[in-house]
Order: structure tokens, then C-alpha cells, then sequence
């Protein structure tokens, strides 16, 4: 028997058990507007079960009941369907995530029970994760040595969702999936450094003293190497990242490597400070991330 709008199931069951008779083959019922002979498959409702089924339809349902009602439908439809990808989540449609979010739509389907809850929350944590991963929006310092702890963090951050949500079979290639994205903006990264390098050395060159003409050659020639100030900084934050250490031992790395930056007659020291506010904001961040997601 299928449900009735408005209609919960224990009163529902109420009109089946003494209620509702079936037509048989013998029985002569005719329909009452048009006196023609119903089929024997049609079920009859008595009156007083007429009457009953009209008065719990007209009665609204309170809002408790229809919390229910739709947890149960969203339950029975996961049951029998699986989950399914909604393009309609935040994390494909916010501008800011979109561009990264078709990376990871392969790990919503990784999800380790497959229900519809479960990849929706995975795709709001994927979301938050991301948001909060993009340089250009910070409160206080949105320079190089900002991006390096959010690249940092933003990796270890999708390591522990991955081990949340994602089952185990599949967290191996979720997580190659995920480092491989990280790879690549870091490539990107330092690309735009490099080239930025190269055409400082340009300009010196055309129209600089030969003290800048020397000076942007070696920060060239650093990027080439792989040991220019930026790179180096994030080299450091990945390291004290995997390092199994506790996060407050990770922060005061990151304090430390900021800290560090090359200040000659106080020049960084704004840039210096930032960073360092930029880093509080982050270290807030973890915290109610791992509140959340790693319990």
C-alpha cells in the first residue's frame, strides 16, 4: 500500500488492519458516480475509514513530524539509490573552490558507507578546506610566505578528511590525488617566481646600476636552484609538517622560518608582522577544523 501525503505510517497501518477490505471476484461493487463495475483488484475504504484518513489529512503535521518524515524519505532514498554528486554543492559553484572542486569530485564517490549525508558532508569539508586555503583573501598577509603555510595546511587538512570520509581501499588513491593537486601549485608557484625573477633580471639589466644588474642575477639564479628565499620557506613548513610533530611544535616552526626573513634596515618588518598575525588566524582555523573533522 503506498503512503498517503500527510499520512504517518502507524496511521496508516490502523486502516489496513480493520479498515480496508479487498474486491473479490464475487463481490458486485459499482463506483458511485458512474454505477460502473469496478475491477476486482481495487480495494475499498469504508466510510469511517474515509473519514479518518480525510480528518489526518486536514490535520497538519507539527514540525517535529515532518523533520522526521523527511529524515526517513532522505534514509530510504539513499538505501535504494546510493549517494549521488550535486552539483549544486557550494564547493563546485563558489568561485573561489570551483577551479580545484573537479579535481576532487572523484573522492565524493570514495565515500566509505556511500550515503547521500555522508558525501554531503564530505563535499561541505571539502568546500571550507579550500576557502580557507585561498591566497588573496587572508585578513592580514597574502604574501609568498602565506601562501607556504597555506599550501601546508591545506594538504595535511585534506589528509585527515580523506581518512575520515574516505574507505579504506580508496584512501590510497585519494590521497595521490590530492598531493598531485598540491604538486601542482606548487609548480605553478614557483613558475610565476621564476619568471618574476627573470624579468627583474631584464630590467636591471636595461636599466639598472650594476649592483641591481648583480643582485637579480643571483635571485635568478637561486630560483633556478631551488634555494630562493620562497622556496625555501616552504621546504621548511612541509618538513616541520610531516614531521610528526605535535601542531604547537608545527606553528613555532612556521613563527621561526617566518621570523627569519632576511630584514635588513627593518625593510620586511610589516611584511614580517603580517605573516606572523596571518599565522594566528591560521593556527584558529586548524583548531576548529580539527574540533570538527578530526575527532
Amino acid at each position: 500500500m503506498g503512503l498517503i501525503s500527510g499520512v504517518t505510517t502507524d496511521v496508516a497501518r490502523g486502516y489496513s488492519a480493520t479498515l480496508i477490505t479487498p474486491n473479490t471476484v464475487s463481490d458486485s461493487i459499482k463506483e458511485s458516480l458512474t454505477e460502473k463495475a469496478l475491477p476486482a483488484s481495487v480495494v475499498v475504504i469504508s466510510p469511517e475509514a474515509r473519514a479518518r484518513l480525510l480528518q489526518a489529512r486536514d490535520e497538519p503535521l507539527s514540525a517535529e513530524q515532518q523533520e522526521k518524515n523527511l529524515k526517513a524519505l532522505a534514509e530510504l532514498k539513499s538505501s535504494d539509490q546510493g549517494a549521488s554528486v550535486n552539483l549544486g554543492y557550494a564547493l563546485f559553484n563558489d568561485p573561489n573552490t570551483s577551479w580545484d572542486a573537479s579535481t576532487f569530485k572523484p573522492l565524493l564517490s570514495m565515500t566509505a558507507d556511500n550515503t547521500q549525508s555522508s558525501m554531503d558532508d564530505f563535499a561541505a569539508a571539502l568546500h571550507q578546506v579550500l576557502a580557507e586555503g585561498q591566497v588573496g583573501r587572508n585578513q592580514y598577509d597574502n604574501s609568498d610566505t602565506s601562501e607556504a603555510m597555506s599550501l601546508t595546511l591545506t594538504q595535511s587538512k585534506l589528509h585527515t578528511l580523506i581518512e575520515k570520509y574516505v574507505s579504506g581501499s580508496h584512501q590510497q588513491k585519494a590521497t595521490r590525488i590530492t598531493d598531485q593537486m598540491i604538486n601542482v601549485k606548487v609548480a605553478i608557484r614557483n613558475s610565476a617566481m621564476l619568471s618574476g625573477a627573470q624579468d627583474m633580471l631584464t630590467l636591471a639589466m636595461n636599466y639598472g646600476t650594476r649592483d641591481m644588474q648583480d643582485s637579480a642575477r643571483d635571485n635568478l639564479k637561486a630560483f633556478e636552484n631551488g634555494t630562493a628565499r620562497p622556496q625555501v620557506e616552504l621546504n621548511g613548513m612541509m618538513k616541520a609538517m610531516n614531521s610528526g610533530s605535535d601542531m604547537n611544535t608545527v606553528f613555532s616552526a612556521f613563527a621561526a622560518i617566518i621570523r627569519a626573513t632576511p630584514n635588513p634596515g627593518n625593510a620586511a618588518q610589516p611584511s614580517i608582522d603580517g605573516a606572523l598575525k596571518q599565522l594566528n588566524v591560521y593556527r584558529q582555523q586548524w583548531q576548529a577544523f580539527t574540533e570538527k573533522y578530526a575527532s
